[in-house]
C-alpha cells in the first residue's frame, strides 16, 4: 500500500508541474503579445504626432522629390538673447513658452542698433566692439530648446546698423559722398558691398554652426528715399545666404506690427482699437512672419490672434 501511495503522489506532482508549465507558457505568450501591441501603439502615436511637427518646420516634397511650399506655421515667443544662459533665465523662458503654448522661441542675435547678442568669435565683430548683453551660452541653450521640442529662431537685423558703417566705410551706405542717415539718425550697411554681405553671412554662418537652423530677417530693404539703384530686398539676400550657409536653413521675412490698442476713431487706447488693429493686419506672403510688439498680456494677444486665424507670428512683450 505504501508503494502505491508514493507512486500516486509522484504522479500527482508530475501532473501539477505540467499544469504549472502550461500556465507559465500561456503567461509568457500573453506578455509577448501585450509588449508587441504596446510597441505598435507607441509607433502609431509617434507617427501621428510627428507629422504635424514635420509639416510645421520643414520643407515638404512632392512625389517627384522636388521641394514644395512650406506651411511655416510658427507661434513664437520673443525674448532677449541675454536669457540664453543655459541656467535660471533659460529655464524661465522654457517654462513660459510651455505655459503659454508657444512652439518656438525667437531671440535677437543682431539688433537694430547693430549690436551683437551672442559671444561671437568673429574678428570683425570684435574689432567693432559690437557685442552687447550677449547670450552667454548660446550653443548649450540651443541644445536645451531642442531637447524640450521648442524651435529656436535667431532674429537678424540685416542692413540697419549704427555700429559697423561708422567703423568701416567699405560696408557703409553712402549718399552724396556722405554716410547716409535716416530721419532717426540710423545708418545702414550697403547691400551692394561684398564686405557688408560677408559681415552678415559670417554672423548667420557662425550661429548656424552653433545649432540655429531657423532665422527671421528684418531690415532687408533700405528706406524708400535711398533704395533706387541698390540690390537690396529679402529674396536677393536669401538666395545668396542659402547658397553659402546650408540647404537645411530656413529664412523668414519679418513684418513688424505694433499692437497697442490705439483706436483711431475715438483717439484712445482701448479694446476696440486692439481688435481693429488685429483685423487690419497686412496679409503675409509665403515666407513672411509677423513680429508683434505689444504691452498687452501674452495670453490675451495670443488668444485674439488665434481667434482671427493668424498662424505665423512672434510676440515680443514690451
Amino acid at each position: 500500500m505504501k508503494r502505491k501511495q508514493v507512486k500516486r503522489k509522484s504522479t500527482r506532482e508530475k501532473q501539477a508541474q505540467i499544469e504549472k508549465r502550461k500556465k507559465n507558457i500561456l503567461i509568457a505568450v500573453a506578455c509577448v503579445f501585450l509588449i508587441s501591441v504596446g510597441y505598435i501603439g507607441a509607433d502609431t502615436y509617434m507617427i501621428r504626432h510627428a507629422k504635424p511637427a514635420e509639416a510645421e518646420y520643414t520643407q515638404a516634397t512632392n512625389e517627384k522629390g522636388e521641394e514644395t511650399k512650406s506651411e511655416k506655421n510658427l507661434v513664437s515667443l520673443g525674448v532677449s538673447s541675454l536669457a540664453l544662459d543655459d541656467s535660471v533665465m533659460l529655464s524661465s523662458v522654457i517654462a513660459e513658452a510651455g505655459k503659454q503654448g508657444f512652439s518656438s522661441v525667437t531671440f535677437d542675435l543682431k539688433r537694430e542698433d547693430g549690436s551683437i547678442g551672442y559671444a561671437s568669435s568673429l574678428t570683425t565683430v570684435d574689432t567693432f566692439g559690437a557685442v552687447v548683453m550677449p547670450a552667454t551660452k548660446l550653443h548649450e541653450s540651443i541644445k536645451k530648446f531642442n531637447e524640450k521640442n521648442i524651435t529656436p529662431i535667431a532674429r537678424i537685423c540685416c542692413y540697419k546698423d549704427s555700429i559697423a558703417p561708422q567703423k568701416s566705410s567699405d560696408m557703409a551706405l553712402m549718399k552724396d559722398n556722405k554716410l547716409y542717415k535716416d530721419d532717426d539718425g540710423n545708418t545702414y550697411l550697403n547691400p551692394d558691398s561684398d564686405t557688408a554681405y560677408k559681415y552678415i553671412k559670417d554672423i548667420v554662418l557662425e550661429c548656424y554652426n552653433l545649432g540655429v537652423r531657423n532665422f527671421v530677417l528684418s531690415s532687408t530693404a533700405l528706406p524708400e528715399n535711398v533704395r533706387k539703384g541698390h540690390g537690396d530686398g529679402f529674396d536677393k539676400l536669401v538666395s545668396k545666404l542659402k547658397a553659402d550657409v546650408g540647404a537645411d536653413v530656413v529664412f523668414l521675412d519679418e513684418v513688424q506690427v505694433k499692437l497697442n490698442g490705439w483706436n483711431e476713431e475715438d483717439g484712445e487706447y482701448n479694446e476696440k482699437g486692439f481688435k481693429n488693429q488685429i483685423n487690419k493686419l497686412p496679409k503675409l506672403g509665403e515666407n513672411q512672419i509677423y513680429y508683434i510688439n505689444t504691452e498687452k498680456e501674452l495670453k490675451d494677444v495670443k488668444k485674439a490672434l488665434n481667434k482671427n486665424g493668424v498662424k505665423r507670428y512672434i510676440i515680443f512683450e514690451e
